[in-house]
C-alpha cells in the first residue's frame, strides 16, 4: 500500500550553516525513509524561509535540497507543493524544470474514500487582518515585477533580513490560538472534509473533531514533525532517531 506524507514548515536557510547541514542530513534520512514509488509527498508551505523566484536565478543555498528532492521524484515518488508565507512567489521552476505538482493556495483532494482539505494556514487567525492585507500585496504582480528588478545578490539578503526579524518578532509573541485553528478545522469538517491539514504555527498536534481530524504537522525547526496516512489513517510522526537534541 503505498502512502501519503505531509510535511511543512522546513524554513530552509533560516538557520546558521551547521544548523542548516544538519537540517540537510535529516531530510535526506526522511526522504530516503519515503522513497517507494507510488508514494505521494506533500509541502505545505514555508519549505525556504525565503524563496524568490527569479527568471534566470536558483538560490545557491538550497541546491542540496532541490537535489534530494529531485531524486525522490526520479524514483517513482510524487512531491506536491503548496506556497507558504515565505516562499509564495514561485513561478515554473517547480513544476517545468522538477515535475513537482504545484498547487493553490487551498488544495482538496480524496483518497481512500477520504477527503482532504490541505492549506498553509496562514491568515486564520482573527488577529491576522492586517497580514491578509499584506499578503495581497506581497503577492501582487506588480510588486513581484518591481522586485524582480533588485539583483539577487541585494534582493535575496534583504529578503532573508526581512523573513528573519518577521521569525524572531513572532517567536516573542504568545503561542497563537489554537482555538482560531479549531474553529476554522470544524468548518470544513461540517463542509464534509475527513481531514484538515494545516502548518504555519510550528505546533504539532493532532485531533479529532466531531467526525474528522485536524492536524497541524508543526515545523522541522524543532519537532521534525510530519504527517503520514496508510490509506486508513491519518497520523502524526516525528523523525526522533536523527532529531537535533
Amino acid at each position: 500500500m503505498t502512502r501519503l506524507y505531509f510535511i511543512s514548515d522546513l524554513h530552509i536557510g533560516a538557520g546558521l550553516e551547521a544548523e542548516e547541514q544538519q537540517k540537510l542530513i535529516n531530510f535526506k534520512s526522511f526522504l530516503a525513509h519515503i522513497k517507494q514509488p507510488g508514494n505521494e509527498l506533500y509541502i505545505l508551505g514555508d519549505l525556504f524561509d525565503f524563496w524568490f523566484e527569479y527568471k534566470h536565478v536558483v538560490p545557491a543555498s538550497h541546491f542540496q535540497f532541490l537535489y534530494e528532492l529531485s531524486k525522490i521524484i526520479d524514483s517513482g515518488v510524487t512531491v506536491h507543493f503548496q506556497r507558504g508565507n515565505h516562499d509564495c512567489w514561485i513561478r515554473n521552476f517547480f513544476s517545468n524544470q522538477m515535475n513537482i505538482r504545484v498547487h493553490p493556495d487551498v488544495y482538496t483532494f480524496e483518497r481512500e474514500q477520504k477527503k482532504f482539505y490541505l492549506f498553509h494556514g496562514d491568515g486564520v487567525l482573527k488577529r491576522d487582518r492586517g497580514y491578509r492585507l499584506l499578503k495581497k500585496v506581497f503577492r501582487n504582480s506588480i510588486s513581484i515585477w518591481l522586485y524582480r528588478w533588485l539583483h539577487p545578490d541585494i534582493g535575496v539578503p534583504l529578503a532573508k533580513l526581512m523573513s528573519r526579524t518577521s521569525r524572531n518578532q513572532n517567536s516573542r509573541k504568545p503561542f497563537p490560538n489554537s482555538e482560531d485553528y479549531l474553529r476554522f478545522a470544524t468548518d470544513k469538517i461540517d463542509q464534509g472534509f475527513d481531514f484538515v491539514v494545516l502548518g504555519h504555527i510550528h505546533q504539532p498536534y493532532l485531533k479529532k473533531i466531531d467526525r474528522g481530524w485536524i492536524l497541524n504537522l508543526g515545523d522541522w525547526i524543532n519537532h521534525y514533525s510530519y504527517g503520514e496516512f496508510d490509506g486508513n489513517e491519518l497520523s502524526l510522526k516525528f523523525w526522533d532517531e536523527i532529531k537535533v537534541k
